[in-house]
């Protein structure tokens, strides 16, 4: 009997390629929604969120023109109170710093906008001391533990990194080989991250680097539609598929975990996501862009 189990064992292995071990991969379990405001007005098309270990949840309703900020306690949502300014429209990214302070990304200027904790404007990111060139196109933005900023620049194909303050830290250059950087991450070791939408690749630098080095290798059987955004959580990586409506994880070393999650507009599926945000309580909430909502779910290790 033993040698007819070694023997299957073997069979499949053969047919399916290696074993994974599979007991550590973090799992999505669904939690809540949030459709609308405070008032009832609905969310249309919202493609940022951000959170905080305070409880706060910071939406970017797209489609609204309009930043909405929540409460997430003992898995309720509560609040949704606006905050809508003219200096910022299509907010497509959001992050908070250590201070409460509200960063935006103008989804049609390619701005970074700098709100206070009360929500009142207090300018744009100013990339002081950034060498040439000039133009700079934001395409994603990052803020670390120290407040430090990183802004992927797709016009010179590069991630600046900036002080709390704004002012210019250092510049690291995409991969030449690269075909489209989609979205940058970084994790609790300084790491910067980058996601290739076009190679299915992703990239790592560590704190100190000045190069990236792939991670992981050729991901195109993982990563089966174009990844859109990259998020880190406890060694975890995680990428958001948005034509494809999936989180796909992946090992500190790149390797494969899971696809979870599907598309549809019930409860739990997703239909083109954006942002994700995981705080420290591995509560993990997902702008469900075509499905006009952001969704709560809890991470299970």
């Amino acid at each position: 009997m033993k040698t007819v189990m070694v023997a299957a064992l073997v069979a499949a292995a053969i047919l399916l390629g290696p074993l994974r071990l599979t007991a550590q991969t973090a799992k999505l379990r669904y939690l809540a929604s949030v459709y609308a405001d405070e008032k009832g007005a609905g969310l249309k098309l919202p493609e940022g969120v951000a959170c905080d270990a305070k409880g706060q949840l910071l939406i970017g309703d797209t489609g609204n023109d309009r930043l909405l900020r929540f409460t997430y306690q003992d898995k309720a949502v509560s609040g949704g109170s606006e905050i809508k300014i003219p200096e910022l429209a299509a907010p497509s990214r959001v992050q908070l710093n250590s201070k409460g302070e509200i960063f935006a990304l103008d989804g049609k200027l390619r701005r970074v906008v700098r709100l206070g904790p009360d929500g009142t404007f207090k300018g744009t990111l100013s990339f002081d001391g950034v060498p040439p060139p000039d133009t700079i196109v934001a395409k994603s933005f990052k803020i670390d533990g120290a407040d430090n900023i990183y802004v992927l620049d797709v016009f010179s194909g590069r991630v600046l990194v900036l002080n709390a303050e704004g002012r210019f830290q250092k510049a690291l250059t995409v991969p030449g080989d690269a075909g489209f950087i989609a979205d940058l991450a970084i994790d609790f070791a300084g790491n910067v991250l980058l996601v290739d939408s076009v190679r299915r690749r992703i990239y790592s630098a560590a704190k100190d680097a000045t190069a990236f080095a792939s991670l992981g290798g050729d991901l195109r059987e993982a990563l089966v539609t174009l990844p859109t955004y990259l998020a880190v959580s406890k060694g975890t990586i995680f990428v958001t598929e948005g034509s494809g409506s999936s989180i796909v994880t992946f090992g500190r070393d790149g390797s494969f975990l899971a696809r979870q999650l599907t598309e549809g507009w019930k409860e739990g599926a997703l239909n083109h996501p954006g942002q994700m945000c995981i705080n420290d309580k591995d509560e993990v909430f997902i702008a469900d862009r075509d499905n006009s909502r952001i969704q709560v779910f809890g991470l299970i290790r």
